[in-house]
């Protein structure tokens, strides 16, 4: 299902598309380096105040619409 990630910490939020073929639950661990490259974790990794770069905590899960099709919003909170 096409996603879009929002990955957040204290002071940022990062977006990436995906697609995913589960829907992730809220509360639980995800495994970002599953997703995206290092070169593209480094700078969630630089704005949280306390992170490894590796699992984020799914906040919320939301279904929304654009123009042609449905989508997943997961919001990822990347900080410890």
């Amino acid at each position: 299902m096409k996603t879009k990630l929002i990955f957040s910490t204290a002071s940022k939020e990062f977006e990436q598309w995906t697609d995913l073929s589960f829907v992730p639950r809220v509360k639980e661990q995800f495994n970002i380096q599953d997703i995206l490259r290092t070169d593209e974790i480094e700078p969630i990794k630089q704005s949280a105040r306390s992170w490894p770069g590796i699992r984020g905590t799914v906040k919320s899960v939301e279904y929304r619409h654009d123009d042609n099709e449905f989508y997943t919003e997961v919001m990822v909170w990347c900080d410890d």
